[in-house]
């Protein structure tokens, strides 16, 4: 099952060149244990709320709409509305943000912030980022395997714009309820605009259309990308409390006052 965490962690260190340790040639006589290197440090970087109280995101949270209630109805509606959409611009466009920490998604955020964002041009902002969206994996994860919601083409096997939806059974997409993309994009959005406040308005438009286009890709329903975005506010309310956190914002927005601005397409 791929899940959005595997996608953070991946995606996160391959962005920042960290891999597996380099292989040695195989030795002909072992090496003394008491003379062998200690195990190299873990690639994923803590996030802020690491150690602290978990937020109980499950109270936090309503449960997924009921089967036959309004909201339900208006989730229902919206999903075979969209099939409507298939393969047009908008479709297109959700194609391009399947992974979150994939170098087009990263490229689309920079263009909202400005700057571009990466461990060689930002690495302050992106360290920024990156232990961000650490953070709200675990309540993410929490809410989706309590909830145990499926995805929206589940009901009808219809099509959608991941490639990975087509078994028509969500298993390898992982639970629908709340929506990571529009938690981690909602997030990322509150944060840098911590960051950088005059880029405000393009982060928190870019946010948006992250969980909106999940909606485009029939691969979440539309109470999904709502509870995804509430997630992303009680972990940034959680991250706005912690000292380091208020720090690194502050070396961030250092950063990127001295940052090169970044040309992209209108």
């Amino acid at each position: 099952m791929r899940m959005f965490q595997a996608a953070i962690l991946a995606g996160m260190i391959a962005a920042a060149g960290i891999g597996a340790p380099a292989q040695t040639q195989t030795q002909t006589q072992p090496v003394p244990m008491i003379n062998r290197p200690p195990p190299p440090p873990s690639p994923v970087p803590p996030g802020y709320l690491t150690g602290k109280p978990p937020i109980d995101i499950v109270k936090l949270l309503p449960p997924p709409p009921a089967p036959g209630s309004a909201q339900d109805y208006g989730d229902r509606e919206i999903y075979t509305a969209s099939a409507n959409g298939i393969d047009d611009p908008i479709w297109e466009r959700a194609k391009t943000q399947l992974n979150p920490t994939g170098p087009e998604y990263f490229r689309q955020l920079s263009c909202a912030l400005g700057t571009k964002i990466g461990p060689d041009t930002t690495p302050v902002t992106y360290a920024l980022v990156a232990r961000t969206g650490i953070d709200l994996i675990a309540p993410m994860s929490t809410a989706k395997n309590f909830h145990k919601r499926p995805r929206p083409f589940t009901t009808d096997k219809g099509k959608a714009c991941d490639p990975i939806a087509a078994d028509g059974v969500g298993e390898r997409l992982g639970f629908s309820y709340p929506s990571g993309h529009a938690g981690i994009g909602w997030l990322w959005a509150l944060v840098l605009s911590d960051a950088a406040p005059t880029r405000a308005e393009a982060l928190r438009k870019f946010g948006q259309a992250t969980g909106d286009l999940r909606i485009s890709c029939r691969v979440h329903w539309l109470s999904d990308v709502a509870a995804g975005r509430t997630l992303a506010v009680a972990v940034f309310d959680r991250l706005a409390a912690e000292p380091e956190y208020r720090a690194d914002v502050a070396r961030a927005a250092a950063e990127l006052a001295k940052a090169p601005p970044l040309a992209c397409p209108s």
